[in-house]
């Protein structure tokens, strides 16, 4: 990789976290800022729309930063890939320079069939992969390529609907909803195994570019962002039955548990055994402290998965010493590659007198 001079050791690696074997630390991505004089960041784009799907903008975005970065360990270069919200079933869609999002749709129907129909050769299907191939020709032999940011079913379908309205129809019209959740999540299966096909062609192995993660062998990565809002029950009745199917067509899952609303959820997708990993991200307002979520990653290791934790350079050793390393993936930031040199001595040092 251009941008990962050790990528060939950093490979090594990674195959055997994911194989279950002990590297003599925990896997860690430490990113740093490493300014480089000659190379200049891109004009601004002409719109908000422009900064995630221009691709020649977009390319030279990333060029930019990604020369400004110190990627250390298992940091890897790579994308969330924004412009995957664009495959909305012709709902608008909105831009900002931190985010992208879906616009409800009035009236929607969700009890006919045909509102969630996959189209390959709709205009924005057409508009998204014409933007994916060349990112990922784009990317072969320099940065990570894989997976971008779609939404699955269900969470789509809330956005298409809006939050309330689609809360009152798992009560009012739950045949319906469970039968519009499942084919948009079929549909979401069929997109990614494309998107597989495709950038198989560039890169060895498989990523999913929003978590920067790399794995030897087929994985992708799902949510459930409105699953804050649902009982255990509700999570059980229209949730889990996508979660399952995504885990039967792929095998190996990551799954992006996000915020305290999410957290009564936990012990169900524990029991689940084609998620390997679980990403936590505590939400707005909420701290990202390793001793207030400790019992969180204990729980997860317990039940034979792995941790991807966020963790600040000061409770790394904190981290370390409490918790399995053959299960724990550390995502850190420091501010300068010196500090992230040092701070990866450091785990080696802490992994090594680990009782």
């Amino acid at each position: 990789m251009l941008y990962k001079k050790d990528w060939t050791e950093t490979k090594q690696r990674l195959d055997s976290f994911w194989n279950g074997k002990y590297i003599g630390r925990p896997c860690v991505a430490i990113y740093a800022q490493d300014k480089k004089a000659n190379v200049s960041p891109p004009e601004l784009p002409l719109s908000d729309e422009d900064r995630y799907l221009n691709i020649d903008w977009f390319l030279k975005n990333l060029e930019y930063r990604f020369s400004n970065t110190a990627y250390i360990a298992e940091a890897l270069p790579s994308d969330s890939v924004m412009a995957g919200y664009t495959l909305s079933y012709r709902a608008s869609v909105k831009f900002n320079p931190t985010t992208v999002w879906i616009e409800p749709v009035e009236d929607i129907d969700v009890e006919d069939e045909k509102t969630f129909d996959l189209d390959l050769e709709s205009k924005e299907i057409k508009k998204f992969f014409n933007f994916y191939n060349r990112f990922v020709q784009a990317g072969s032999k320099k940065f990570l390529i894989g997976q971008p940011a779609i939404l699955p079913g269900h969470d789509l379908l809330s956005m298409l609907m809006g939050s309330g309205k689609f809360l009152i129809g798992l009560i009012d019209n739950s045949v319906a909803m469970k039968s519009a959740i499942m084919k948009l999540a079929e549909n979401w299966v069929l997109i990614n195994k494309k998107i597989i096909e495709i950038y198989k062609e560039y890169q060895e192995g498989y990523g999913i570019c929003w978590l920067a993660l790399w794995c030897p062998y087929s994985f992708v990565s799902t949510q459930s962002d409105i699953s804050c809002m649902l009982s255990k029950e509700m999570f059980e009745q229209f949730i889990i039955p996508e979660i399952e199917m995504v885990c039967r067509e792929f095998k190996t899952v990551v799954y992006h548990l996000d915020g305290p609303g999410a957290l009564h959820h936990l012990d169900r997708l524990c029991k689940i055994p084609e998620i390997q990993m679980i990403q936590w991200v505590p939400g707005a307002g909420s701290t990202y402290s390793v001793r207030e979520w400790l019992w969180l990653y204990k729980k997860i290791q317990d039940s034979g998965k792995k941790v991807m934790a966020y963790v600040m350079p000061e409770e790394v050793e904190f981290f370390i010493k409490n918790l399995d390393a053959k299960l724990s993936y550390i995502v850190c930031n420091c501010k300068t590659r010196k500090n992230a040199e040092h701070l990866l001595i450091n785990i080696e040092k802490w992994s090594g007198a680990k009782i």
